[in-house]
């Protein structure tokens, strides 16, 4: 061999040593995650089928865990006394009461007597109010909300806002911005065929208002004593339904065109937490033997009893489920598997969401039963996270793979 070629291989020979030793040097690619579970997914079962009422329009919704779609006829339509929701809402927004507080009083002026008058000659829900009686907040919006007083609705508007078209315009602003985006506003008292609205924006307002404890107070008062009598006189609320089996509110209304109309909740522990369901109903017609705003409890009531009774705790991840991988060029993928179950509050065939996040080490080597992450489910306000870990251990990679990469 000659020298010439001893010196050519000696170069090939250093140039390969060298690059062996730059390539075993060279840092190796981090390993990533793949996501093995869907970004959304349904608890076990089928959806449950409710006793939606026949030719209304209804809704049903659990704040906090979900809602069903808006059933029956679509658009808006009227909604009768339910305006009254509204009325009442700006009446404690422009004068705040506590759940026991009494407020400012009011005089009974002339013209509240006329409009007593007039609405009791045409046989509208009223509140007897005489000349120079005093009433305080709190039990003029008694008289609103338990027998549906269509002069106190008037009253409160021309007290809060000074004359009634004012008074409307502020429902309706007020209407926009709770995002009512189906409902307007045609008088606080809504006796007009022109105040409309839907099943889903009277449930939305009932669970906005219900947030407030004076409210949530008044509607649950199945009766109340009216004033001005030597001899106290009780009227009752038209919710017949109030103090029976958990109901607690909301608002009922009923007129020639609104057909009967209703907002109910009703209560339910599970797992020590209580939840309250809420159904309305719009637009149902009176049957052979229930007039339409009793047939309007009737259907409401019964989506309430079908909703409690679907609801409960639902297994969401369970303990060992694959809930990614763990890859590396240099061997297989690593299951990453849930350390615990969880479960939520909801029905069968509800969606959730699921979602992985994960913290690898920047290491090649990480032994089994490393906690890497977390898998965490939701369903509306609720969520549940537990710990993500290696199912087995990642081997560093051999210097064979090193040199071959």
């Amino acid at each position: 061999m000659s020298l010439r070629t001893s010196s050519i291989i000696a170069i090939v020979v250093s140039v390969l040593i060298a690059l062996g030793i730059v390539q075993l040097a060279r840092p190796v690619a981090r390993p990533t995650v793949a996501v093995g579970v869907p970004s959304t997914t349904h608890m076990a079962g089928s959806l449950p089928k409710l006793p939606w009422p026949s030719g209304a329009q209804a809704d049903v919704e659990v704040p906090g865990i979900g809602q069903w779609r808006q059933h029956g006829p679509s658009g808006a339509r009227p909604i009768g006394s339910l305006a009254k929701m509204m009325t009442a809402y700006l009446v404690l927004k422009a004068h705040p009461l506590s759940a026991y507080g009494n407020g400012p009083t009011l005089t009974m002026t002339a013209q509240d007597a006329t409009v007593y008058r007039a609405d009791a000659a045409t046989q509208q829900s009223v509140m007897p109010v005489t000349v120079g009686e005093k009433l305080s907040e709190r039990m003029l919006l008694e008289g609103l909300l338990i027998p549906s007083g269509n002069n106190i609705a008037t009253l409160l508007a021309q007290w809060v806002a000074g004359t009634v078209p004012r008074f409307t315009s502020a429902m309706n602003a007020e209407a926009k911005a709770l995002g009512l985006t189906q409902t307007h506003y045609h008088g606080p008292v809504g006796l007009s065929p022109s105040t409309v609205s839907t099943a889903a924006n009277e449930m939305k307002l009932a669970i906005f208002m219900m947030k407030l404890p004076i409210f949530r107070t008044l509607v649950a008062m199945p009766q109340m004593t009216m004033p001005g009598n030597a001899t106290p006189k009780i009227v009752y609320n038209y919710n017949y339904l109030l103090g029976h089996n958990g109901v607690i509110g909301v608002k009922t209304g009923s007129t020639t065109y609104s057909g009967g109309c209703v907002v109910l909740a009703k209560n339910k522990t599970v797992d020590g937490r209580t939840l309250t369901v809420y159904a309305s109903v719009l637009g149902q017609q009176a049957t052979r033997t229930t007039s339409q705003l009793w047939a309007s409890l009737d259907a409401a009531n019964a989506l309430l009893r079908a909703t409690t009774k679907i609801v409960g705790t639902h297994r969401v991840i369970t303990a060992g489920e694959v809930a990614g991988s763990l890859r590396a060029p240099w061997q297989s993928p690593i299951p990453l598997v849930t350390t615990k179950s969880a479960s939520l509050i909801g029905w069968s065939g509800l969606t959730y969401s699921l979602h992985l996040t994960t913290r690898i080490p920047n290491a090649t080597t990480i032994p089994a039963g490393t906690i890497v992450g977390s898998l965490s489910a939701r369903v509306g306000s609720q969520t549940v996270t537990v710990p993500v870990k290696t199912a087995a251990s990642l081997q560093p990679p051999s210097w064979l793979y090193r040199l071959k990469r």
